[in-house]
């Protein structure tokens, strides 16, 4: 139990840090060609407040983003590439990170479109969020669950929050009894190659994101894996308008009523 409640203060916690969730400001499609970044009220890109009045350009050529400083900033930014090279987007094994100030940007690739995703670590939602809300831990929801691997080359698709399907590797589907009754999920691969499982039940909309939740396990050891409820979280998108979550992929919807991990309370 200790361990489940120090890792709910860390998701707590993460929620709150620099270039967190909490901290997200902005989410702007780019199109071809050149768009203007700042802070005034004339620019394409509008900008957080503390951000400089005129940053300069985002252009997109060739399916790259570029970014050209405006003049009257003196020193280039913390991250800026130099003249000519592309910024690498978040889908890359190292995005490149634009900073000035407390705002940061990042250039974001989804299902061919292109993106500029800022943050502001300002932002007052850091310090007045009251934090996340849990249902009691209980070992109810604690189960072990038997894996069946999919064949290599399998893919599911997945949407997200904006419209979009990405196919995505599918490692496999969990099988469980709960409740009397029995369920199964399916698993994509989590960013550290856990079993990760977007999920819907019937408490959606209820006392959890409407949206559904999501649960990382283990990988399974001879055949099987655990799935322990009272780890479901929310999704970023149930803290900000600004974030591209995926969603539970057809047939992961539980006929249950899944009341442990996180709640989200109304308002």
């Amino acid at each position: 139990m200790d361990e489940i409640l120090a890792w709910r203060q860390e998701e707590d916690e993460a929620l709150r840090r620099r270039d967190g969730w909490l901290a997200l400001a902005g989410l702007h499609w780019l199109a071809e060609g050149s768009q203007t970044a700042g802070s005034s009220a004339g620019v394409e890109l509008r900008l957080p407040a503390s951000a400089p009045a005129h940053l300069g350009a985002f252009e997109v050529r060739g399916g790259q983003v570029f970014f050209n400083r405006d003049s009257s900033l003196p020193t280039p930014l913390e991250g800026e590439r130099s003249d000519g090279v592309a910024l690498r987007p978040d889908v890359s094994e190292h995005p490149d990170f634009l900073r000035v100030g407390e705002v940061t940007l990042l250039v974001i690739k989804r299902a061919g479109r292109l993106g500029l995703r800022v943050w502001d670590n300002a932002r007052r939602e850091r310090t007045s969020f009251s934090g996340r809300s849990w249902f009691p831990v209980d070992r109810a929801w604690f189960v072990e669950a038997l894996f069946e691997a999919a064949p290599g080359g399998r893919t599911i698709l997945i949407p997200n929050q904006i419209g979009d399907l990405t196919e995505e590797p599918l490692q496999g589907r969990a099988t469980f009894t709960l409740a009397g009754q029995t369920a199964s999920l399916q698993a994509v691969p989590s960013e550290d190659g856990k079993l990760w499982f977007l999920f819907e039940d019937a408490t959606n909309g209820e006392t959890t994101y409407p949206a559904g939740r999501f649960l990382v396990a283990e990988p399974a050891q001879a055949g099987y894996t655990i799935l322990d409820f009272n780890r479901a979280y929310n999704p970023p998108c149930a803290f900000t308008p600004f974030a591209t979550c995926p969603l539970p992929p057809e047939g992961n919807r539980l006929p249950l009523w899944i009341e442990a991990g996180e709640r989200y309370p109304p308002g």
